[in-house]
C-alpha cells in the first residue's frame, strides 16, 4: 500500500540510500527525468544531477533530519543530454537510521510547482532583492566616501600645487624681456589658470561648497550654470522650496539632481533643461526636464536602460530614504518630446543613518 501511494505521488521524488544511489522513484519522476524506474533506480545521483542536492549549503540553518526540508536548486540530466533546472527539496526518512534522503524534485519551467517550491522561490527572490539593494546601497556610500576624499585631496595637494607655481611664474615674468619669452609664460600661466579651474570645477562636483553654505537651490544653479557653458543648453531653475531641507537630505537630492544632469549632457543632445525644486506630501519633489531626443517609453515609471548605472543608483537612493524615482519620455519627433525624471524623497532623508550615502 505505502509503495503504491509513493508511486502515485503528483510529485517527483526520489530516494536516495546514504551512498547517493536510487533506490525508489515516483511515477511522476519518470515523466520528469525521461526514464523508466528500471532506469532510475541503481544510478548514483551524479548520474541524474548536474550538482548534488545534498551538498547544497542548507538554508536557514536547516540540515536534512530536522522538521523542515532544505531547499535547493540543480539541474537533472535527461537521456537526450538535456540539462532541466529544477527546485529540489531534502528530507530524511523520519526515524529511519539508514541515511535515506527523499528528494522533491521540481521543474522550474514547469507552470505545476508545488506550494512549497513556489514559496521557496518567492523567498529566494525576495532574499536576492535584499542583497541587490544592500550592495547597492554600498556603492553609494563608497561613492560618498571617495568623493571626499578625492576632494580633500585635489584641494588640499593639487590645487596648492598649481596655485603656487602660478605665483613663481609671477616672479619669472618680472625677470624675463624678450616678448617671446613672455608669450610661451603667458601660454603656460593659460594652461595653468585652466587647469586650476578645472580642478576647482571637479571639487564642486565632489563637494559643492555653496550646498552647506548657501542652500540646494544655490548649488543646482551653479550645477546648471556649469551644464550650460559646457553644452550651450539653456537652463532653468524653479526654486519652490518653502524651507532648506535638512544638509544630509540636501546631499542626497543634489547627488540624485547630478546624475539627471548629467545624463542630460551625455543622453538627451537636448535645447533646453529646466530643473523645479518643490515639496509635496511632506518631503521634497524635484523634476529635471528636457527637450532632447526621449526614448520610445512614452509610459512613467518604466525600467532603467541597461547598462545607465547611474539611473539604478537614482532609484536606489530614493528608495532607501523611503522615497520613489520615476521617469517619462517621448521620443524627439512626437509633440513635447524629452525626458522628465521625478524623484521625491521625504524630509529628514539621510542614507548616512541607513547605511548608504
Amino acid at each position: 500500500m505505502y509503495w503504491q501511494a509513493f508511486r502515485a505521488a503528483p510529485e517527483a521524488l526520489v530516494v536516495l540510500d546514504a551512498a547517493g544511489v536510487v533506490r525508489l522513484a515516483s511515477s511522476a519522476a519518470e515523466t520528469l527525468f525521461d526514464r523508466v524506474t528500471a532506469d532510475l533506480v541503481g544510478r548514483r545521483v551524479e548520474e541524474l544531477f548536474v550538482a548534488d542536492p545534498r551538498s547544497a549549503s542548507p538554508t536557514a540553518g536547516v540540515t536534512p533530519g530536522g522538521d523542515e526540508p532544505v531547499y535547493t536548486t540543480s539541474a537533472i540530466r535527461r537521456p537526450g543530454g538535456a540539462e532541466v533546472p529544477v527546485d529540489v527539496r531534502l528530507r530524511t526518512l523520519p526515524g529511519d537510521p539508514s541515511g535515506l534522503v527523499v528528494l522533491a524534485v521540481d521543474d522550474q519551467g514547469s507552470g505545476g510547482l508545488s506550494r512549497a517550491s513556489l514559496e521557496h522561490r518567492v523567498a529566494r527572490l525576495q532574499q536576492a532583492e535584499v542583497a541587490t539593494g544592500q550592495a547597492l546601497g554600498d556603492v553609494i556610500l563608497n561613492q560618498e566616501r571617495e568623493r571626499a576624499r578625492i576632494a580633500a585631496g585635489v584641494h588640499d595637494d593639487s590645487l596648492q600645487v598649481i596655485t603656487a607655481a602660478m605665483l613663481r611664474l609671477q616672479h619669472l615674468r618680472r625677470r624675463l624681456r624678450e616678448p617671446r619669452d613672455l608669450e610661451l609664460l603667458g601660454k603656460l600661466e593659460d594652461s595653468l589658470a585652466l587647469a586650476a579651474d578645472r580642478l576647482r570645477r571637479l571639487i564642486f562636483d565632489f563637494r559643492p561648497p555653496k550646498l552647506s553654505s548657501e542652500g540646494l537651490a544655490a548649488a543646482t544653479r551653479d550645477l546648471l550654470d556649469g551644464l550650460a557653458e559646457d553644452h550651450s543648453l539653456v537652463v532653468h531653475l524653479e526654486d519652490r522650496l518653502q524651507d532648506e531641507p535638512a544638509l544630509p537630505t540636501r546631499l542626497l537630492l543634489f547627488r540624485m539632481l547630478q546624475e539627471a544632469v548629467a545624463n542630460v549632457a551625455k543622453h538627451a543632445d537636448a535645447d533646453r533643461c529646466t530643473v523645479i525644486l518643490g515639496e509635496q506630501d511632506d518631503g521634497y519633489l524635484v523634476r529635471v526636464i528636457d527637450d532632447g531626443v526621449g526614448t520610445e517609453h512614452a509610459e512613467t515609471d518604466f525600467e532603467t536602460p541597461a547598462g545607465h548605472l547611474g539611473l539604478v543608483l537614482m532609484r536606489e537612493r530614493a528608495a532607501l530614504a523611503g522615497g520613489w524615482f520615476r521617469i517619462s519620455s517621448v521620443p524627439r519627433g512626437s509633440p513635447s518630446s524629452g525626458t522628465t525624471v521625478t524623484f521625491w524623497v521625504p524630509r529628514g532623508a539621510d542614507l548616512q543613518s541607513k547605511g548608504a550615502a
